[in-house]
């Protein structure tokens, strides 16, 4: 009977539409996504990656095979419930039909089906990589090259990875609608494998962490990530992802835990027409009554309705649909589910190398928001079944009867979701601060929860509910209702791809964006409250026309029920639905207004155009001769209230080239839409020409600007706040925590950083590809800093007015502070030359002071974030002392920390100013100062660094500058670290630096390049600068290092066309002086770490170890070594290895924790190596470099526990 009951069953899913349609969905969106620009799956696109790489292909396979989820649990939960829904099951089950035959043939018939739909997708990408270019569209890659066809590469991804999770989601489901008997139940399945998914993320925030998520993952989503993340571009075009390692470990998890489920299905099902078992209900006892029928006295009743009997009809209504979902097993599920995941979460959110944050309330809710997913499916799921819950349990014809308005059963199901959401909200609240509270936090700021949740998340739910019902009633199918729902969701995924990205157009756009401690919700809260206005009469409409259209008695179709909406269009409804319609026009227009009127709205692709004319246009004018700012002097007027400023001020400008010139060429601020009022030259000037939509103004002077004379050019400009805008809300100049840098103000010349700079787009424009940066012996780099070819060193003045309430700072001392017309107003001026780079900072602050020798410090802070000043000010001392013994004197006599809003995640360095967000520094939290990274003493250390790597020493504007600013000040917070922390929690932070460097040369669009011609990649002078210096300290001595940073700081301190050298360094002037303080014998070392991509293999083969009769031990180390030298592109070689590598060995004290108790640098000049080695400690375990000082992407390997060796 198997083969039977199989057949039968492959036949009825033959049969039915819904199979060629969903097939029909997955052929569509595969297709589209590999021959259409604006739909994406996953995958690289672009770059040196193509796109029908055996990598996108497996990636794109194994993400399409989230969305079957939603089919397997329609091909797969109902195989057996389809018997009980039919009413089938008492004929079914009293056939001659054993259990297996019964079971898994209706499994294995509807596990072949879905196959076949899934067949769809490795189709669709053949074709669509096949007939690509001759499509009346263009695909990204239309003029590219992409691979040569291998069936092989589609169709292994399939197998190994696609048919496994169908086969892993198949069991899942079926077993759910088998042992359950409830639709419902299978939507939780499918929620718990998401969840599972979202915890495998969480736990991925933590490199130690790879092993437990790649395993537990039920997609092998990130087992495949982990598995591939260190793949180099060669790599993903030209290898299978094999089922090997983690990836072959979750299948077999995996899939082994999915036969036990169809085990368990086996045994648990019984052919019972009532459950039995945990699942069985109880006994309901019936009594008969004891009153004869004719005894029985009719009451006369008299039917009254009015608005009264209505309202005490909807609440009644109300409370019953309440109680009906709240006690539903399934929703109390998934509500528990996602708690689950908050908890979860809370261990791992906002990390950074590890570290964690406080948990302000406004982390708090940005974890809490991640409920969102779970409300959406409470909306989908629940909106169907109250919709459809009279006709579900066949009593729809009974209550249709009833003499009650269409109105009060949908408000009244509207209502009890809405109490849901409210009673959610208000558990969601509990849960937060339960998470404060047990984290030691206890500023709950219950009013900012209350603001969040019941204004942006209420609206977010009532929203989508009211589209639900609206979807339900129209479709009037539930399931239909249900995919139409998911597709709406995918489509607004999409539809910014597609160039769509009004607030207007996408359905309830408008949000918060954002908490700031700083800046609360700030300005959004105007745009946020007019666009849900907006929507909120749309939603109103919905609702309107719900009414008008929903089902009642047995006319079904949509033809009647149109002619019956006409006959209930009564007064009331009518003037509730034109209230609507005028309201959503009216705000609609008004949003228009602010979005395109008050301000400029571009598309993404018109943004695109803006810059391909800029370069089409003005590119011609790039390397024409101009004047250098040598002096600023301004004064800027902010006004937080209107997040407005006025800049007013001149500039001085001297010819520096030796050639004479008439023309300045002006380049105003458009990107920022900054409204020149005017801009003059001592001796006259006169327009020659302008591009007012690029912002740029060519100048004639009156008088030519010889070699050597300077002009003063004097200028007004603006920045006005007007309304709101459609996307991109400047969240720089703020009512509090304004951070703005000279940006904002005129510059001179041609601007390369306003091109397109995605070779990918290039083409698409037939632009040349563009280079990174210049060459190393390029004359026009040479001669320009990394701060701009406009300036050199300039004198700086400036004062600052801002709100009464607040402090504005800018780098410079204050010559004096003052009050005038309820204003502050700061003047600030340096006292020496500084690079022509400088922030604005104005904000309402609190103050720390401390000094260093005769050096004022000073961390400004938001009141309430404390947490870590004193971490901070420690650094900034620690550094300052360190780098003005090691490297050169401090050239200042202030340095200051600022902090800003957290919109921006990053600090950034001026002449004594450091803008730090408070989302990296201020809040995180170090719980285990032995354990933890401390990420705010890094960062202040990095940042201080840059007072000399960046401003002592501005390096040429040409490949591999970052390595003297970057890598520098990667080095120079290392030693302050390193003086300060422990030998494991520098390891540690090198292993994360190992990490992020492994994982940036995988994802590189152009070409990995050696450090020492790094190309603005900061996974190169970051990470790898940070390993490279650290493993340079280590070979040739710190001190060394130092030596060479202090003759070169020496030398090239302030340089520029007018120094001695005439031009700016370069990362090969720097090679050479720490070539100069390296030995002959480690001169290798300089090639591999900074000339090539040089990567190491090794790992620990055997450790034992035998104690001695002088109470040592002697630990036999077997180890393997491998040298590789690879290309730009990633592709290997192996060569010869002679080198110096570290060997430890270590011993467990106290605590169980390891610590090194020998480390010495060993001779390797073979694959195989053994080492003894001789120590006075009990050995735990031993290594080739312990402390991964070397690059390797196999780390983990390095060391192995130690086993002892019984005497022979």
């Amino acid at each position: 009977m198997l083969a039977e009951i199989l057949r039968f069953e492959f036949d009825y899913r033959k049969r039915r539409a819904a199979t060629y349609l969903y097939f029909a969905i997955l052929f569509i969106l595969c297709f589209a996504a590999v021959t259409s620009k604006d739909v994406t799956i996953g995958g690289v696109a672009g770059g040196q990656i193509k796109e029908n790489s055996p990598f996108n292909l497996a990636f794109m396979t194994l993400i399409m095979t989230f969305f079957m989820t939603f089919i397997a649990s329609a091909f797969m939960g109902v195989p057996v419930l389809r018997d009980f829904d039919h009413k089938m099951e008492a004929l079914m089950f009293s056939k001659p039909v054993s259990k297996f035959d019964y079971l898994f043939g209706r499994f294995l018939g509807s596990f072949a089906v879905m196959v076949l739909a899934y067949c769809s997708i490795w189709i669709a990408f053949m074709l669509g990589f096949s007939i690509g270019r001759y499509l009346p569209w263009d695909p990204a890659w239309k003029e590219k090259e992409i691979l040569p066809f291998y069936t092989w590469s589609y169709l292994q991804p399939f197998i190994y990875y696609g048919i496994t999770n169908l086969f892993i989601q198949g069991a899942i489901f079926f077993a759910a609608g088998t042992l359950s008997r409830k639709h419902i139940v299978l939507y939780t399945q499918g929620i718990i494998l998401f969840v599972l998914y979202q915890i495998t993320s969480r736990l991925l925030s933590d490199i130690e962490n790879k092993t437990l998520a790649s395993l537990i993952d039920p997609f092998g989503y990130r087992a495949f990530v982990v598995y591939t993340e260190y793949w180099t571009p060669a790599q993903k075009n030209s290898m299978l992802v094999p089922l090997d390692g983690l990836l072959l470990w979750n299948r077999v998890i995996w899939c082994s835990i999915a036969l036990g489920i169809l085990i368990v299905t086996y045994y648990g099902f019984s052919f019972n027409v009532v459950r039995t078992g945990l699942l069985k209900k109880k006994a309901i006892k019936i009594e008969r009554s004891k009153i004869r029928p004719d005894q029985v006295i009719i009451p006369k009743v008299s039917q009254y309705t009015s608005l009264g009997t209505n309202l005490q009809q909807l609440w009644q209504q109300t409370l019953f649909y309440f109680k009906m979902v709240t006690r539903e097993i399934p929703f109390i599920a998934i509500v528990l589910v996602g708690l689950a995941d908050i908890i979860i979460g809370s261990f791992y959110f906002n990390q950074m190398y590890g570290t964690s944050s406080y948990p302000v309330t406004a982390n708090v809710l940005g974890l809490i928001n991640e409920f969102d997913l779970f409300f959406l499916i409470i909306i989908v799921f629940y909106s169907g079944e109250l919709i459809w819950k009279e006709r579900s349990v066949n009593i729809n014809l009974i209550v249709d009867a009833m003499p009650v308005p269409n109105w009060v059963n949908l408000v009244a199901k509207f209502i009890g979701l809405l109490l849901i959401y409210i009673s959610l909200l208000l558990i969601l609240i509990i849960c937060g601060v339960f998470i404060q509270a047990s984290n030691g936090y206890y500023n709950f700021e219950l009013p900012l929860y209350v603001q969040t949740l019941f204004t942006n998340t209420l609206f977010f739910l009532i929203a989508w509910t009211l589209l639900a019902f609206f979807i339900q009633i129209i479709i009037n199918n539930k399931f239909s209702g249900f995919a139409i729902m998911f597709v709406i969701f995918l489509t607004l995924y999409f539809v910014s791809n597609m160039g769509i990205d009004h607030p207007l157009f996408i359905f309830n756009s408008g949000s918060l964006d954002r908490y700031s401690d700083m800046n609360k919700y700030g300005h959004f809260i105007t745009s946020f409250s007019w666009i849900k206005l907006y929507w909120l009469f749309f939603i109103g409409l919905l609702f309107a026309l719900s009414v008008l259209f929903t089902v009642r008695g047995t006319d079904v179709l949509f033809k009647t029920r149109l002619q019956l909406g006409k006959l209930r269009l009564t007064k009331p409804l009518l003037t509730f639905a034109i209230a609507t319609i005028i309201g959503f026009a009216a705000t609609g227009c008004f949003v228009y207004y602010n979005t395109n009127k008050l301000n400029t709205y571009l598309t993404r692709d018109q943004e695109e155009d803006r810059q391909v004319d800029y370069e089409k246009t003005l590119k011609k004018f790039e390397n024409i001769p101009q004047p250098r700012i040598t002096d600023v002097n301004l004064k800027v007027e902010i006004y937080p209230d209107k997040r407005d400023f006025v800049a007013e001020g001149y500039y001085w400008l001297k010819n520096k080239t030796g050639k004479p010139i008439q023309d300045i060429h002006i380049q105003n601020d458009v990107q920022h839409n900054m409204q020149l009022a005017y801009l003059k030259f001592d001796g006259g000037a006169k327009e020659k020409q302008t591009w007012q939509p690029l912002g740029y103004t060519i100048y004639t002077l009156t008088h030519i600007l010889n070699p050597g004379d300077s002009v003063k050019m004097s200028f007004k400009t603006s920045y006005n706040s007007r309304g709101f805008v459609a996307r991109g809300s400047n969240t720089e100049v703020v009512y509090n925590g304004t951070f703005f840098n000279n940006s904002y103000f005129p510059s001179l010349g041609y601007n390369d950083g306003f091109e397109i700079g995605n070779d990918d787009n290039r083409r698409k424009h037939k632009l040349p590809e563009k280079e990174r940066m210049m060459a190393q012996n390029d004359p026009v780099g040479l001669g320009q800093s990394l701060f701009g070819d406009d300036s050199d060193y300039i004198r700086f003045e400036i004062v600052l007015g801002t709100s009464k309430d607040q402090t504005a700072i800018a780098p410079g001392y204050l010559q004096k502070s003052w009050e005038e017309k309820d204003r502050k107003y700061f003047h600030y001026k340096m006292d020496v030359p500084m690079v022509n780079f400088y922030s604005i900072v104005s904000a309402r602050y609190e103050v720390l002071k401390d000094k260093w020798h005769n050096v004022n410090l000073e961390i400004y802070y938001n009141k309430g974030h404390e947490f870590n000043l004193k971490r901070m000010m420690e650094s900034m001392k620690a550094s300052l002392d360190y780098f003005s013994k090691n490297f050169s004197p401090f050239q200042f006599r202030q340095m200051r920390i600022m902090e800003f809003p957290k919109y921006a995640e990053f600090a950034q360095s001026f002449a004594n100013t450091v803008p730090f967000s408070e989302g990296i520094g201020y809040i995180q939290r170090i719980k285990d100062p032995e354990e933890d990274l401390d990420m705010p003493y890094y960062v202040t250390a990095h940042e201080v660094g840059h007072q000399w790597w960046g401003h002592q020493v501005p390096e040429a504007n040409v490949k591999g500058n970052a390595m003297l600013s970057e890598t520098q000040a990667q080095y120079s917070a290392l030693m302050v670290l390193k003086q300060t922390y422990s030998q494991e929690q520098m390891q540690k932070f090198l292993k994360y630096e190992l990490n992020r460097y492994l994982r940036g040369r995988s994802a590189e669009r152009k070409k990995e390049q050696p450090l020492v011609d790094v190309e603005r990649q900061g996974y190169i002078h970051y990470q790898k600068g940070s390993l490279v210096m650290f493993a340079l300290q280590d070979y040739i001595g710190e001190d060394k290092v130092n030596l060479a940073l202090h003759n070169f700081l020496n030398d090239w301190q302030y340089p520029g066309p007018e120094s001695k050298q005439k031009r700016y360094p370069t990362s090969r002037d720097l090679l050479g002086y720490f070539k100069e303080q390296t030995p002959d014998s480690l001169k290798y070392i300089i090639t591999d770490m900074f000339e090539t991509i040089t990567l190491f293999e090794n790992k620990a083969q055997t450790v034992t170890y035998q104690k001695k009769a002088d109470k040592q031990y002697e630990v036999t180390l077997t180890v393997l070594a491998e040298k590789l030298r690879a290309d730009s592109t990633g592709n290997e070689k192996n060569i010869a290895i002679n080198d110096w590598i570290d060997v430890g060995v270590y011993h467990k004290d106290e605590k169980g924790k390891d610590k090194l108790i020998y480390l010495k640098k060993h001779k390797v000049n073979k694959k195989e190596n053994t080492f003894v080695i001789t120590v006075s400690e009990e050995p735990s375990k031993a290594g080739i470099d312990p402390l991964n000082k070397l690059i390797d992407r196999h780390a983990e390997d390095n060391v192995k526990s130690a086993e002892e060796k019984t005497a022979s």
